[in-house]
């Protein structure tokens, strides 16, 4: 379908939001609002609610159409029978853009269901209106304060936007993405997609100039010919992340009563993917280690790895990970070699690639990462880092963390691993360490696999782009 853009824009960037329904005794969603920059009304029916609103600040109408300015943005949370009355008031007031929180129609399998939601779609195809869902949570814009849920952070701009048939999702990714540092341009949930599905929302982001990284968490596509040469625009222009959710028999039938989504098989999928030059993930951990990977480094095409910090055993283990994943460990140069041999006592330690630094060589750091990051068989730098040196010594370990981050002016990507081997108890230090690394832009893992993986996926994306 052809995308009404100004209408769009102005529905997920609203001066003015009502929420439809809200109930106590928490209010979920107008407390969500409580952090919205614009102004924000409520519209209930029932006496017994409008006291409890009103001592929250809010100025409540019987009727979206007794709101006496024009309406951005509504979040509709009734009863599923009542849903399409309210819906044609939202359309008859010319309300921009709506989010349907209800749920229960065609994906609940129910004759009735179904039949308001064919209603509901006919109204918004023929009004125009902006309708994410049915049975979704909408929109989350942390630039204007626009929640869907309260813990979801705001006052900033960011670059990263998601497009989600699952509202839980929707917010894992949000939640995740802050953890990390990634600064979020907008979130859409939109549920059953009714009107506007994956395509079109894939669109809208392509276009938008302020959009730099797209994540999408997909259950179905209504017209799947179409989806391909619009994932293909869409990665040709900016990275787009695919978590293709239903990926089993068993998946695909629940992907069914979630959002009404029908079945493709994974392998169409992968196919489709691929074709497009997307990035593929399979769960919300991949999800983040690609997102962070795209977000903090640099473009970069080169898979030859240069590994340093880890002991005897974890060199090799890194190695394997990395060499398995598909990227290169290469051997240093021989002029790298013979520096390193001058510098560095091999008792304990090691200098080929990985680079084992050992205790004995301490005094010597910050030669030795010159050397290694300025190698010309390496395109990118891992070091790995672990909460026990933090723990022995926050000084040291501080110094050799600077060190590495001082490694930014050779102008090859950075990232880390932070190591350990009882995260839950480790994870003061990991968070301390984690903080330091964020602040410059370098991102951090857990473990080397999901290192490997996230960075081969960031390399072949751009090698797909050349």
């Amino acid at each position: 379908m052809e995308l009404n853009i100004p209408r769009i824009d102005r529905a997920l960037n609203p001066e003015t939001v009502a929420v439809i329904g809200d109930k106590g005794p928490g209010y979920t969603w107008l407390t969500n609002m409580q952090t919205f920059s614009g102004k924000v009304y409520s519209v209930q029916l029932d006496e017994k609610e409008i006291p409890g609103i009103e001592a929250m600040g809010i100025t409540n109408y019987k009727s979206v159409m007794d709101i006496p300015e024009h309406v951005d943005y509504a979040v509709i949370a009734v009863p599923r029978r009542v849903s399409p009355f309210v819906f044609r008031d939202c359309v008859t007031k010319g309300v921009s853009g709506v989010g349907m929180f209800t749920s229960g129609f065609a994906e609940s399998g129910s004759e009735e269901g179904v039949e308001l939601q064919k209603e509901i779609t006919q109204m918004a195809e023929d009004s125009g209106i902006v309708l994410l869902g049915p049975n979704c949570m909408g929109l989350y814009n942390p630039n204007l304060g626009v929640r869907f849920m309260v813990e979801q952070a705001t006052g900033y701009s960011g670059d990263v936007s998601v497009i989600s048939q699952s509202g839980g999702h929707a917010g894992g990714i949000a939640a995740m993405a802050n953890s990390n540092g990634v600064k979020l341009n907008k979130v859409v949930s939109f549920g059953n997609g009714v009107v506007l599905e994956n395509g079109d929302w894939l669109d809208y982001f392509a276009q938008d100039p302020t959009t730099r990284i797209i994540v999408m968490y997909i259950e179905g596509v209504r017209n799947g010919r179409s989806f391909l040469p619009k994932l293909k625009e869409a990665t040709a222009k900016k990275p787009v992340i695919v978590w293709k959710g239903g990926q089993t028999p068993a998946g695909q039938r629940a992907t069914s009563s979630h959002t009404g989504s029908l079945a493709e098989s994974m392998n169409s999928w992968d196919a489709v993917i691929k074709q497009a030059g997307a990035i593929r993930c399979d769960d919300l951990e991949e999800v983040s280690d690609a997102l962070k990977g795209l977000y903090f480094l640099p473009p970069f095409s080169g898979n030859r790895v240069g590994l340093a910090g880890g002991t005897g055993g974890q060199s090799v283990s890194m190695t394997d990970s990395f060499s398995k994943a598909g990227m290169e460990v290469p051997v240093l140069s021989n002029d790298s070699l013979d520096s390193l041999g001058e510098i560095m006592q091999v008792i304990g330690a090691s200098y080929n690639n990985p680079i084992d630094i050992g205790a004995v060589n301490r005094d010597h750091f910050d030669e030795i990462l010159e050397i290694w990051a300025n190698d010309p068989h390496v395109d990118s730098l891992m070091m790995q880092f672990t909460p026990g040196m933090y723990r022995r010594s926050p000084e040291a370990a501080e110094s050799q963390i600077n060190s590495f981050i001082n490694l930014k002016k050779v102008g090859k990507p950075l990232f880390a691993v932070l190591h350990s081997t009882d995260p839950y108890n480790d994870a003061e230090s990991l968070n301390i360490i984690d903080n330091m690394l964020k602040e410059e832009n370098i991102p951090s893992y857990q473990n080397y696999d999901r290192a490997a993986n996230s960075i081969l996926k960031i390399i072949n994306y751009y090698r797909n782009k050349q």
